[in-house]
């Protein structure tokens, strides 16, 4: 395998964890079209496709600029060493649940939601999805 697509593989593993580690609240990834506008179409979706695949594997600095903006980590991330590109996205990915977590009502419902069996924890995140389905729709 040349250094070129050695490289190639890794920016696709990169950027196929970042879908698969910053996700929508109820766990969905993102869809490249989602992605596509969350660039402002700076790339397309069937590019994005192509760099998670490995197909496409030399990326210019406004897509990876994109890319990172998008799912909020340092462009740095996708040049970095193994275990420095994956404490990169979980500390990213702590920040962002303790985020979500600022919300006192999301504190409640986590809170409540702990003292329930798993029966009880399976019904409300039902529930929830529940909502969120007919939300979107």
């Amino acid at each position: 395998m040349t250094t070129s697509e050695e490289a190639g593989k890794d920016f696709a593993q990169r950027l196929d964890n970042l879908f698969k580690q910053f996700t929508h609240p109820d766990g969905r990834e993102f869809s490249y079209e989602e992605v596509q506008n969350g660039t402002d179409k700076a790339v397309t979706a069937a590019y994005i496709w192509r760099l998670r695949t490995g197909k496409a594997t030399n990326p210019g600095y406004w897509v990876i600029k994109a890319l990172s903006d998008f799912f909020d980590v340092d462009p740095s991330y996708f040049f970095q060493e193994g275990r420095q590109a994956a404490e990169i996205v979980n500390k990213q990915a702590n920040a962002n649940l303790a985020d979500r977590f600022q919300e006192s009502s999301v504190k409640d419902i986590a809170l409540r939601a702990s003292e329930l069996d798993e029966a009880g924890r399976q019904a409300i995140l039902g529930m929830i999805d529940y909502i969120l389905h007919k939300k979107n729709d």
